[in-house]
């Protein structure tokens, strides 16, 4: 198109708290200091999780003829965030999605305003799709690791979180979302800190853990038996959310944990079977937990219970704490 017949493009000018000034700036123009405008992306993923990506044209200004995300451009005078970004998947693609119930999974703030990240899950036929040759050249589905592959080649847009946004919806809710997934791993040196953490949350529960140079004292002794493979943790992502220690020698479970915000889904039996692959079956488990009268003790004297475990003899946890040790006779 020539540039005297080109439509000049105007962007609403937003403060940095993203408040409409009132002002317009044409596109092309540099921005003047303290004016943003607004941006917007479009990620659509199909059933098998694969990303919709585009290859702009060679003679496109900004990046020509790499490839891209689904759809992405600035939003124009009257748009809002969801307008624009409808707006643009009708212009590159052909396709009319509503998304004024959809937000951004995402917003990146860069030198002159606002980027919004939106994702779909959708499967599109790609005959439909009807591409904007000002604009796009090709469109296909690829997956993470083909999208990996093209931009370390060098023809795929330097995006950082490339990486990270097939898994968005994984790592982006973890705390709350019931469905993530959980992992029981035998522990390594590399979950020491997220360990300490989670026993950092729970040590007002458990005798032992008062003090910072006993927290010393436990992670010294965290780090053995990970080394002995006697250390069992439940991961979300690289979250540690569970912990177990156990010693096969003495047959005996000797700490177990699990995040407050992961309760209830299994954990702690989970690990507790993964543990009983390793011990003597010829010989009963024993573990030390909290006397009848402890309140901290409700919980886990009914998860041993429900577990097979017998009441035994009163005790002490070195020699100050009271406690009453469980056995596990058949399993």
């Amino acid at each position: 198109m020539n540039d005297k017949n080109k439509k000049i493009e105007l962007w609403d000018v937003y403060t940095k708290e993203r408040i409409k000034t009132g002002k317009l700036h044409k596109r092309g123009e540099k921005m003047p200091p303290d004016e943003y405008h607004l941006a917007v992306h479009v990620c659509i993923f199909n059933s098998k999780n694969q990303l919709l990506i585009q290859q702009r044209q060679p003679f496109k200004s900004g990046w020509p003829n790499m490839w891209d995300l689904s759809v992405g451009g600035a939003a124009i005078a009257g748009d809002s965030s969801s307008k624009a970004a409808e707006r643009e998947l009708f212009e590159e693609l052909g396709l009319k999605i509503d998304l004024s119930n959809l937000s951004p999974k995402f917003t990146i703030n860069f030198k002159d305003g606002f980027d919004d990240y939106y994702f779909i899950k959708k499967d599109i036929d790609l005959s439909e799709i009807n591409l904007q040759e000002e604009e796009v050249q090709k469109v296909k589905w690829a997956d993470k690791k083909e999208i990996l592959k093209m931009q370390q080649d060098g023809i795929f847009l330097p995006y950082w979180f490339l990486d990270k946004i097939f898994d968005f919806d994984d790592w982006h809710g973890a705390f709350n979302n019931k469905n993530e997934k959980i992992e029981i791993v035998y522990a390594k040196e590399e979950n020491i800190s997220s360990w300490m953490s989670l026993a950092e949350i729970v040590r007002d529960n458990f005798p032992g853990l008062e003090t910072e140079e006993k927290m010393n004292v436990y992670k010294n002794t965290v780090k053995e038996f990970i080394e002995k493979k006697e250390a069992i943790c439940a991961l979300c992502g690289n979250t540690v959310v569970g912990v177990l220690l156990f010693s096969v020698k003495h047959n005996m479970l000797c700490c177990m944990a699990v995040h407050p915000d992961f309760r209830r889904r299994n954990i702690a039996s989970l690990m507790f079977n993964t543990m009983l692959e390793k011990m003597d079956r010829n010989r009963s488990i024993v573990v030390e937990t909290f006397r009848e009268d402890d309140e901290k003790g409700k919980a886990p004297r009914a998860f041993y219970k429900k577990m097979g475990f017998e009441e035994g003899e009163l005790c002490f946890f070195e020699n100050d704490y009271p406690e009453q040790k469980f056995y596990l006779r058949k399993w």
